[in-house]
């Protein structure tokens, strides 16, 4: 009779875990982020957009992302300074892709973003972030963070 007792003890303990079993990253110094970076703007999100995994746009705030679904998150930002620049020239709206890992919905997302400034650390052509989380900074950050620009 002690396997049952076993078995729902374990199943309390899985109950307790799970929660923490979510989508979620470590977070990453900004020391390293910004030697990672290949470009960094200041910048205001104009915009926060949604594509399906054929780049079909959706309007649904309850639309949503994260493991399993093809959805994509995008920030819409206007570029007011390039702080680094990639080679060639910043446009004046870049769009950012968040993780699709990220449990979100498009309109938590708006809430959380839209008219909101700051400094953007991204990477490559796709103007990713340099990192999944953290990735906009507080315009507060800009003197340590053209400090760790110039650092070795």
């Amino acid at each position: 009779m002690k396997t049952p007792a076993i078995l729902l003890a374990g199943l309390l303990c899985l109950g307790t875990v799970a929660p923490a079993l979510a989508t979620s990253v470590a977070p990453k110094p900004l020391a390293e982020m910004v030697a990672e970076a290949d470009q960094i703007v200041r910048a205001k999100v104009v915009d926060v957009e949604m594509v399906d995994g054929k780049g079909r746009p959706l309007t649904d705030p309850g639309s949503r992302t994260g493991p399993g679904l093809d959805n994509e998150i995008r920030l819409v930002l206007q570029v007011q300074e390039v702080l680094r620049p990639r080679e060639g020239r910043v446009p004046a709206k870049i769009r950012v892709p968040l993780w699709t890992m990220w449990h979100d919905s498009l309109g938590r997302a708006r809430g959380a973003y839209l008219d909101s400034e700051g400094i953007f650390l991204l990477k490559n052509e796709r103007n990713a972030p340099v990192y999944p989380m953290d990735f906009q900074r507080p315009l507060d950050e800009r003197a340590q963070i053209q400090s760790l620009m110039v650092a070795p």
